[in-house]
């Protein structure tokens, strides 16, 4: 999940907004940057893919342990970007127990 932090901390200009909650046997994680979500869609687009390809060990550990992560969605007040992961505690658990990505 440090990813998700530095990433938000390489897009922003401001401030970083970090949650972490455990709920319905679940870790959810959820950053928002500075960042403002682009309204040219051919720049947000470009946006995204960065970010994605800035979040790959990221996606592998989430899919893994049979999460989901996204950029973008439901936005609270304010402007910037949102990103977020789940892990399922089984998920995370078995993944532990066999031994990562290794």
């Amino acid at each position: 999940m440090g990813e998700l932090a530095a990433c938000a901390c390489r897009f922003s200009t401001t401030e970083v907004y970090v949650s972490l909650r455990y709920r319905d046997r679940s870790l959810r994680v959820t950053v928002y940057d500075g960042h403002a979500r682009h309204t040219n869609a051919h720049l947000g687009a470009a946006c995204d893919l960065y970010r994605r390809v800035s979040l790959r060990v990221l996606d592998r550990v989430v899919r893994a342990c049979s999460g989901e992560w996204g950029i973008g969605g439901d936005r609270e007040s304010g402007v910037g970007t949102r990103m977020r992961a789940v892990l399922p505690h089984a998920g995370a658990n078995a993944y532990l127990l066999d031994g990562g990505l290794a």
